[in-house]
């Protein structure tokens, strides 16, 4: 039997309000990247799961945060299967 495959896809984002967009906290002398988006400049807003098995899950079936770190509800903590993020992390 094939090895069970999640697919993860950021399917919308927003501007951080924290830092405005910019990825900083706007202090020249010490810019550090802000702490809410990690330096993105921007949050996720969707995300859409796409399971081997079972085709696109529906969102009852996971939850997520802001920063893209999605949290699966309802899986069996034993199973195995294979997560495959998004190809370039830094474009989130």
């Amino acid at each position: 039997m094939p090895r069970r495959t999640l697919a993860i896809r950021y399917t919308s984002f927003r501007e951080c309000p924290n830092c405005e967009g910019r990825g900083d906290d706007g202090a020249a002398w010490r810019p550090m990247p802000c702490r809410r988006c990690e330096g993105r400049g921007r949050l996720v807003t969707g995300v859409e799961i796409e399971d081997s098995l079972e085709g696109v899950l529906p969102r009852s079936r996971y939850d997520f945060n802001a920063r893209g770190e999605v949290f699966l509800l309802d899986f069996d903590e034993d199973e195995d299967f294979e997560v495959v993020g998004p190809e370039d992390q830094s474009s989130r």
